[in-house]
């Protein structure tokens, strides 16, 4: 039976193999990871507490005012500690960095549950669209701060952990990379994370 947490009048389920979708903005929404040495500090954050805290990431975009990542418990491990973490660290290193005072992130995190294969495709599908929603690109892929570019186009990411949902769109990488892009769609506009 999942142990249930309550945190701000959310429930977390902590239990292994939950799935979530995790989101965290930076404080006003400011866009505050800007130059490439933020993005790859994140990355390299993220790196050290997979290994610190042996959860999977199935896929995640690093935009300029907060992130999306898909996560999945490969412990009893509590969510909250894990992205605790995770910001403390990050925070800690941009402020010393930029000489910067203050919160960096709005709040501590929003977590989502993922309840099935369908959802997590869905919120794959959704987080790496951010970007294009934005106007920061016109295809995930041009995005370098994600998932997509492994998923639409092959390129090695060390940082994801591919989901089984993933794996059975085929039986090659080019014929998953294939049907994994029919999964985007052309209506941008009208998204979703669950279209």
């Amino acid at each position: 039976m999942p142990l249930t947490i309550t945190h701000a009048k959310r429930e977390r389920f902590n239990y292994n193999g939950a799935t979530y979708h995790i989101t965290t903005r930076c404080n006003n929404k400011e866009n505050l990871i800007k130059s490439d040495i933020d993005f790859k500090r994140y990355r390299f954050i993220m790196e050290k507490s997979k290994e610190k805290y042996g959860f999977l990431l199935y896929d995640y975009v690093i935009m300029n005012n907060h992130v999306h990542s898909i996560i999945q418990l490969a412990s009893t491990l509590n969510i909250s500690i894990i992205m605790h973490s995770i910001n403390r660290w990050y925070s800690r290193w941009y402020n010393e960095h930029y000489k910067r005072k203050g919160h960096f992130w709005e709040d501590r995190f929003y977590g989502e549950l993922i309840k099935d294969d369908i959802q997590l495709s869905a919120v794959m599908r959704y987080i790496e669209l951010n970007p294009v929603r934005a106007g920061l690109c016109s295809n995930p892929i041009e995005w370098k701060h994600s998932g997509a570019k492994f998923y639409l186009n092959g390129e090695k990411d060390k940082l994801i952990d591919v989901p089984e949902v993933y794996i059975s769109l085929g039986e090659t990488n080019n014929s998953r990379q294939e049907a994994y892009s029919h999964i985007f769609p052309f209506n941008l506009a009208n998204l979703t994370r669950l279209e």
